[in-house]
């Protein structure tokens, strides 16, 4: 990924796990494929839990309105 791309949004990146989960459920997917796609999900699994980490910690930091 270049610079100049953005990174996939967090709804992309689960639908992208969906798509895998559904090649890696296929018994006719090759194993070297499916390492692979084993692979790019773990990826994509941490960069989903950052993402909801830095998501949590912006909702904690906004100040409470006071009463």
């Amino acid at each position: 990924m270049t610079k100049k791309e953005t990174e996939p949004t967090y709804e992309e990146m689960i639908a992208e796990l969906r798509e895998i989960a559904k090649q890696l459920d296929d018994p006719n997917t090759p194993i070297e494929d499916a390492v692979k796609l084993h692979q790019r999900g773990m990826a994509l699994i941490q960069k989903c839990e950052t993402f909801l980490q830095k998501a949590e910690l912006t909702i904690t930091e906004v100040p409470q309105p006071s009463e």
